[in-house]
């Protein structure tokens, strides 16, 4: 069964292969989300991302990473991934889990309001339902 959500504001349809590509297994523990910042946020420099573009990455990984924390079951893999877009490059922040249990049926305000951050911050997000495998993405404008 493949169950896929998708909010797109980019009219970007086709994910062409990375450029560049990151990619960690994460802890099951809270403070593993500001471990992972501070590793991803000296990627993001290396890459020559600028400042205003990490910051708003390193926004959206905190929240796609604590939701895997809270609902996902190990293992939990971020991956951070860049892809050109003609003249634009997107940059690509995914959190797969593995039969990750289900958002709450009403979910808290916590949830809410990290999930309204990635879809502010996002020219398209979702979620992708495969084979026991729940992933979150989000693209973000990377240049």
């Amino acid at each position: 069964m493949m169950n896929v959500q998708i909010t797109d504001r980019s009219g970007v349809n086709a994910e062409p292969p990375p450029d560049r590509e990151y990619t960690t297994l994460v802890p099951r523990v809270l403070r593993a989300a500001a471990t992972i910042r501070r590793h991803v946020q000296g990627v993001l420099a290396a890459w020559g991302i600028p400042r205003p573009a990490a910051q708003e990455a390193l926004l959206v990984i905190s929240e796609l990473v604590t939701d895997g924390i809270l609902h996902g079951l190990p293992p939990i893999r971020l991956r951070v991934s860049l892809h050109r877009h003609g003249v634009r490059t997107v940059m690509r922040v995914e959190v797969s889990s593995s039969a990750a249990a289900s958002p709450p049926a009403q979910p808290s305000k916590e949830y809410e309001c990290g999930t309204a951050v990635v879809k502010a911050l996002a020219t398209r997000c979702g979620t992708d339902d495969r084979s026991g495998t729940i992933t979150r993405w989000a693209d973000l404008p990377a240049f």
